[in-house]
């Protein structure tokens, strides 16, 4: 759970470039399945926290527009 939390404090760009650079070594025939599913799994992580952040910009932004009015 430590990762997580660590992973949180970034930035949306930074877990992308992240999840960029997971999926180039993936990508690679010469991984070895055991650092491939570790990989999948911080991949996994990743998104769900993207995911998490565009949600709150999204409501950040509705906030704004409202307040706009």
């Amino acid at each position: 759970m430590k990762k997580m939390a660590e992973k949180k404090t970034k930035t949306i760009e930074e877990n992308m470039m992240r999840l960029s650079e997971i999926n180039t070594q993936m990508n690679d025939s010469s991984i070895k399945l055991e650092e491939s599913f570790k990989l999948y799994k911080e991949g996994i992580e990743l998104v769900e926290i993207c995911k998490k952040q565009l949600v709150d910009v999204e409501k950040e932004i509705e906030i704004l527009e409202e307040q706009g009015k």
